[in-house]
């Protein structure tokens, strides 16, 4: 892999570092652009194409098809090894690609291919994203950046709202498909001429400052009780967040009978929600830690709490109206996103050094094959009330949503106890103290 030293960087190019790192928020906005246009487009496509509900919800989940394994062999085998300029050029042309053809036929076949083809390239872009991030900035000035790219995932979900939203309406669903298209291979075109390696790539996988802790067999790590409950909670916790994308337009629009305007609104207004609470939620968590607050009240108990608040007004959505139906749907959709911040710190805080990696790139690209299950099920929920019994049929699904979150709440509250494994896995491979403060 080729690397720019840091003598090789002329004072004229010192923007470039902000320039990638701009693009680099712009390839997660796009990302999401491409996830929320299916939901979006679901009311018009269905009744053109004459898709039953249940068809759209298999459709759905064929995006989560390859979506896990992709990210999984990319993150392990890829990254590291194929100059992470390429790597973002392929992930960002495989999305455009999926989504021109759209525009151009009716085919049910080509549209489920396409999602397919979608997720396979969608599963690696945010590691990938965040491991061409740290290449421009020291290790001790990444985590403003990390944290810019990561926001690009509320920005995305944000704007797409309303915009694609306005181009559906008024150019037609197949419109919004080939837009965002269109801004990819924009954004390809920007990527070849200022993204590269970086001054701080290097061609290894450097050493932590614990690398030399003794792993703990495998067996007794994956069959940990915290490690079985982050499990646990988190793929309950992304069977929304896999489904929100897909299935929360047609909620609101056929279940709860807001517009298709409305629509727009409102899921940018979940998504002004969700921004700030994310920031607060890893505030206090971090703020607690450094109290000395046990992990098992700051990441075990939280992560249970998140789920259960957002089971709770899930379920309370369907049996209320006005603001507060509408305050229930943002909290549901929005706070579950908080376990994707405590689920990582709590693996990366129990696990030696030498496991944090693949403990959390596999968890958390596994993860989302329960986004697979989810919606393939909400479309046949749905699709059992019957054509006359539509908006019951989407109560249904969602209750039954409620209670996976539940299970999800309950998994984290019984088993993710972090300072009990700390110590376990310490006297199993006899690490340092220096461990337990991680």
């Amino acid at each position: 892999m080729t690397t720019i030293p840091h003598t090789q960087i002329s004072q004229t190019q010192t923007w470039r570092p902000y320039a990638v790192l701009l693009l680099l928020f712009l390839f997660q906005t796009l990302n999401f652009f491409d996830k929320l246009v299916f939901g979006l487009s679901a009311v018009p496509m269905m009744k053109e194409l004459a898709i039953s509900p249940q068809q759209f919800g298999l459709i759905g989940s064929s995006f989560f098809l390859l979506f896990s394994i992709s990210g999984v062999l990319v993150g392990l085998f890829v990254i590291g090894r194929v100059p992470v300029k390429w790597i973002l050029v392929a992930l960002a042309a495989i999305w455009s690609l999926t989504q021109i053809p759209i525009y151009f036929t009716s085919s049910i076949t080509v549209l489920v291919a396409c999602r397919i083809l979608l997720g396979l390239g969608e599963g690696p872009g945010l590691p990938t994203a965040l491991h061409a991030c740290h290449n421009w900035f020291a290790a001790d000035k990444r985590s403003v950046p990390s944290a810019i790219v990561l926001q690009g995932i509320s920005v995305g979900l944000l704007a797409g709202g309303p915009l694609l939203t306005y181009i559906i309406v008024t150019y037609g669903w197949r419109t919004g498909f080939l837009f965002c298209g269109l801004i990819g291979l924009v954004w390809i075109v920007a990527w070849l001429m200022i993204g590269g390696e970086g001054p701080h790539a290097t061609p290894h996988v450097e050493k932590g400052p614990q690398s030399d802790q003794s792993p703990v067999p495998a067996a007794k790590l994956w069959l940990d009780p915290t490690v079985i409950g982050v499990i646990l909670m988190s793929t309950m916790s992304y069977w929304i967040v896999g489904m929100s994308a897909t299935w929360l337009p047609p909620f609101l629009q056929q279940g709860l009978g807001y517009s298709q305007t409305q629509t727009g609104s409102i899921i940018s207004a979940v998504y002004v929600f969700q921004s700030p609470l994310l920031l607060l939620g890893s505030w206090i968590a971090q703020r607690m830690l450094q109290k000395g607050v046990s992990k098992r009240v700051t990441l075990g108990s939280a992560s249970g709490y998140a789920l259960l608040i957002s089971g709770l007004a899930l379920a309370a959505s369907c049996y209320v109206s006005g603001p507060l139906q509408l305050a229930c749907i943002a909290i549901a959709f929005a706070a579950p996103s908080l376990t994707t911040i405590y689920g990582p710190i709590t693996l990366g805080a129990i696990a030696p050094a030498v496991q944090r990696g693949r403990l959390i790139v596999v968890i958390y690209s596994a993860n989302a094959a329960s986004a697979l299950v989810s919606n393939a099920l909400t479309g046949t929920i749905v699709q059992a009330a019957g054509p006359d019994h539509v908006s019951a049929g989407y109560a249904n699904a969602m209750l039954f949503t409620a209670a996976i979150l539940i299970l999800g709440a309950i998994s984290a509250f019984a088993l993710i106890f972090p300072d009990r494994t700390i110590e376990r896995f310490r006297r199993i491979s006899h690490l340092p103290d220096q461990m337990q403060r991680s």
